[in-house]
């Protein structure tokens, strides 16, 4: 029997991440978690953030799942003590690796816990942290596209704009700002850590001739998830209980 994917974000971001991968593994089955009832992470204490992290990893196996996608990065830096019956992905080490190999002055726009935590700085010793948590609610409510988003974006970034060649999007809902931060920044790379668990997960996939299912679930109210941007085919949205 075909075993799923289980992948958990605080909301939103991680259908960024849940999207790249249904478009290369078409074939596979996933999981995903929203957890809109504890978003955002970020502005969260440590301890908080490791619970509700372990908790979702418990209910996660307790679905049978094969692995498990951390698509989170505030989760992720509050993670690496937790273990599980099933192989655990955690989104920030392939992303600092991505960063690295295309820049030498590195920025992490990520959660305000994220970068207190220093979590890519382990991999990225002088990497520039910039708290972002204000976008997090900014993306879980639609406000893409808006020029009061390119004004806090605009204001987020100024204190780096001309001293990076590279920004890391250390947060999964930060991929629908990125119009915005190419705008904010100019001409420099950007490393969505929204696409770089493709390729960490290659031993994890099946061979299958049949169609993938894509099945979602939150913790938050199922009809107020905004999946304006998430254009893939999904099975079923429904609430649960953890």
């Amino acid at each position: 029997m075909k075993k799923k994917i289980g992948i958990f974000d605080s909301g939103v971001g991680g259908l960024n991440v849940l999207s790249d991968l249904i478009e290369h593994y078409p074939n596979e089955d996933f999981l995903y978690l929203a957890d809109t009832a504890n978003c955002p992470y970020g502005l969260k204490s440590a301890e908080e953030v490791k619970l509700i992290t372990e908790n979702n990893i418990r209910f996660l196996e307790g679905q049978n799942v094969k692995a498990i996608i951390i698509a989170c990065n505030t989760a992720t830096s509050h993670s690496y003590n937790i273990k599980a019956n099933v192989p655990i992905i955690r989104i920030i080490e392939p992303t600092a690796n991505n960063a690295l190999k295309v820049g030498k002055r590195i920025a992490v726009l990520a959660t305000n816990l994220t970068i207190t935590s220093n979590a890519y700085q382990k991999f990225i010793p002088n990497a520039i942290g910039i708290k972002g948590s204000v976008l997090v609610e900014l993306a879980e409510n639609g406000k893409a596209g808006f020029p009061e988003t390119q004004f806090i974006i605009d204001n987020l970034l100024a204190p780096v704009k001309g001293r990076i060649d590279t920004i890391i999007l250390g947060c999964t809902h930060f991929t629908l700002f990125t119009e915005h931060i190419k705008k904010a920044l100019g001409n420099v790379n950007i490393v969505d850590s929204s696409l770089s668990i493709k390729d960490v997960i290659k031993d994890i996939v099946e061979e299958s001739e049949d169609h993938g299912v894509v099945e979602l679930l939150t913790t938050g109210d199922s009809t107020s998830l905004n999946l304006n941007f998430f254009n893939k085919e999904y099975k079923s949205i429904n609430h649960i209980d953890i």
